[in-house]
């Protein structure tokens, strides 16, 4: 690469003071760089967290509404005297769960304790945000005025998930049962508790459950559905049995399977370090190529999302990845500078040496933090 205006190497150089004070700088521009992106996209993985508890807990109480609303009143209206049906729900199995499709198939079994005969919840209730799949009576009893019957349903549901922690995500999937014949002044589901749960064989490919919960919650309407009885921009409020399944992904197997091959590419651009500057084809190749393997991955990690402007943390750790090997070719243009026009041998090489040590610990230090705060 030499010719023969280019100056002559010196082997024995000494790298002055404000040599050295340049590399610091440089070093020190790297630090802040890569602490300043640390802080700024863990920052915003952590606040995507908060908000999922905040969110899931929303939906499992009677305090909140959806999306942070208030609720409608829990207490009945003056004068209400409705039939209160106790209900539960006992999931057997999550047949299957796509988070790019936003859906997801559960088979489980719902029942209802009554007394009297002015409804019947379970010839009309109905799966809201989802469709009944197939619905089969498992078991009826009556004494009197009681009434029992329990019904093994299957359900397609849809969900869409929050994929900004993908894929350290979690999720609380939601089986919400209605009787839509019925206002909540005229029906009232009491959730049972004690007889709701979800089945040990319930398995669900990289995700582990570890929490349920059954509740009854008023559903408002704003809308009268036409209904000529009700007066209009009247609210229409009914009775929701909910029954709420929380999972979260399993270790850092599937993390660190998704990533492993960028973090091999961001090592390798990190080897070029070690190369001589003059060596352009091998020097610069590594990097290159190291970029190309890069994006390959973030479209292979794009693919099992659904196709929203949400960044993902995949996103987020695909292009920290590509702006460090960026700047590793940025390095080795300006060590090549050093090495080849300025005939600056030995400060090349010291530039090379503690570009290494810097790049290695700052791009460590942020794929540790990324998972981490995710899920802190």
């Amino acid at each position: 690469m030499s010719d023969e205006h280019s100056p002559q190497v010196n082997e024995s150089e000494t790298v002055t003071p404000a040599e050295r004070r340049n590399i610091w700088i440089w070093a020190i521009m790297l630090v802040i760089l890569f602490a300043a992106a640390a802080v700024v996209s863990a920052g915003a993985v952590y606040k995507n967290r908060i908000a999922a508890i905040e969110r899931h807990n929303g939906r499992m109480s009677t305090e909140v509404g959806e999306g942070g609303t208030k609720p409608p009143p829990t207490a009945l209206p003056a004068g209400a005297n409705p039939i209160r049906v106790q209900s539960g729900i006992y999931v057997d199995r999550i047949i299957d769960l796509s988070v790019k499709e936003a859906r997801w198939t559960v088979d489980f079994y719902l029942w209802f304790r009554w007394n009297g005969t002015g409804v019947d919840p379970g010839e009309n209730f109905q799966i809201v945000d989802g469709s009944i799949e197939s619905k089969e009576k498992a078991d009826e009893y009556t004494s009197g005025d009681e009434r029992y019957v329990l019904y093994r349903v299957v359900a397609r549901i849809t969900k869409f998930f929050d994929v900004s922690r993908f894929p350290r995500d979690d999720h609380v999937l939601t089986i919400n049962i209605e009787s839509p014949a019925s206002e909540r002044r005229e029906l009232l589901f009491v959730a049972d508790k004690e007889s709701s749960g979800v089945s040990s064989r319930v398995l669900i490919p990289g995700y582990l459950t570890y929490q349920q919960a059954v509740l009854e919650k008023p559903h408002a309407y704003r809308s009268t559905h036409g209904d000529p009885r009700l007066a209009a921009g009247t609210e229409k409020v009914q009775s929701q049995l909910r029954m709420g399944v929380w999972i979260h992904r399993q270790g850092l197997g599937f993390y660190l399977k998704m990533f492993v091959a960028l973090f091999v590419a961001v090592g390798v651009a990190l080897l070029a370090f070690f190369i001589k500057p003059t060596d352009v084809d091998p020097r610069f190749g590594l990097g290159v190529g190291a970029l190309g393997a890069v994006i390959v991955n973030t479209y292979v990690i794009s693919s099992l999302v659904p196709d929203t402007g949400v960044m993902t943390l995949a996103d987020t750790v695909n292009h920290v990845g590509i702006v460090t090997i960026f700047l590793s070719l940025m390095q080795s243009a300006i060590s090549l500078h050093l090495y080849e026009r300025k005939g600056r041998k030995t400060l090349s090489r010291l530039f090379d040496r503690v570009s290494f040590v810097v790049f290695l610990a700052g791009y460590s230090v942020i794929n540790l933090v990324l998972p981490w705060a995710a899920t802190l």
